[in-house]
């Protein structure tokens, strides 16, 4: 899924519904880092690897999100996250560096990367709660690691505005750092919960002796349904590029050859010489043997 304009997925493949239990992962920094951006990684290995880029305490803040209950789905959107997408998208001209995982599969909480900051870094942990809004005006000496506890989506038809409403949240911490700092922002996220059918869970009210390999089964359905209904309130043209730039200079190209090899094949046909033309004149021959 190559997504247009802000949407925060714009450089990830189409993995958005590969699996259930993944989410994405954001990485923005005005520090120079070395990130290597990938469509799908495990929790562990991409845990590995921040550890290493983060060793050297390349900034002084650490703006460390905490979303869980989402899923590449929520961000496919231009309005889903736009502060936060304009840093990854790279209309945020401070920003040196950036990583996206696409699916991040397995559990990556923020506390493990609170751990190695505060371990490698020395860093101290402010703790902002994101479900009252309020943060306090002063984070404190750098290193400080400023940690935004958002609450978990809710599955409702509220839920694409409670995301934007907690990425202006996010957008407004990061602004109260002081400009002549360096920060970096790790948006870490954890798959979003299903509700579970009422006759699923009459059912197991029932029967406890029910086979729960086949009551597995039941949930994956049920999830498998909600998870693909969202891609039905958009045209394919919205959620696939079906013309890459690639294509498209291709197609510039190939018409302008064809072009000039019509003009050039044109002038070629339109030239008209007499048969007399290839023939010898003799005519000079003659005068100079009469005179």
């Amino acid at each position: 899924m190559h997504l247009r304009g802000l949407s925060l997925l714009a450089l990830a493949a189409a993995t958005a519904n590969a699996f259930r239990d993944s989410s994405p992962f954001f990485l923005a920094s005005t520090s120079e880092i070395l990130t290597q951006p990938a469509n799908l990684k495990s929790a562990t290995d991409l845990l590995d690897d921040l550890s290493s880029a983060l060793r050297g305490c390349p900034s002084d803040y650490y703006v460390l999100a905490s979303q869980p209950g989402v899923h590449s789905t929520d961000f496919s959107k231009r309005n889903a996250a736009p502060r936060l997408g304009a840093k990854m998208t790279g209309k945020d001209r401070d920003i040196r560096s950036k990583m996206i995982v696409s699916e991040v599969v397995g559990a990556l909480e923020a506390k493990q990367i609170q751990d190695v900051l505060e371990k490698e870094c020395g860093a101290e942990t402010t703790v902002v709660d994101g479900s009252s809004g309020s943060y306090p005006s002063d984070f404190g000496a750098e290193p400080r690691v400023i940690l935004v506890d958002f609450p978990n989506l809710s599955l409702g038809s509220d839920r694409a505005q409670q995301l934007s409403d907690n990425d202006g949240l996010l957008s407004d911490v990061v602004e109260r750092i002081p400009s002549s700092k360096k920060y970096t922002i790790l948006y870490v996220t954890s798959p979003r919960e299903f509700e579970e059918p009422t006759h699923d869970m009459s059912q197991s009210d029932h029967g406890s002796s029910q086979d729960p390999v086949h009551m597995d089964l039941k949930r994956d359905y049920s999830a498998h349904g909600r998870r693909e209904q969202p891609a039905s309130n958009s045209s394919l043209f919205q959620e696939y590029q079906y013309f890459t730039p690639g294509i498209f200079m291709g197609f510039m190209a190939t018409f302008l050859f064809l072009a000039i090899l019509y003009v050039g094949l044109s002038a070629l046909l339109s030239l008209q010489v007499p048969y007399a033309a290839f023939e010898k004149d003799t005519s000079a021959t003659v005068q100079k043997k009469q005179q």
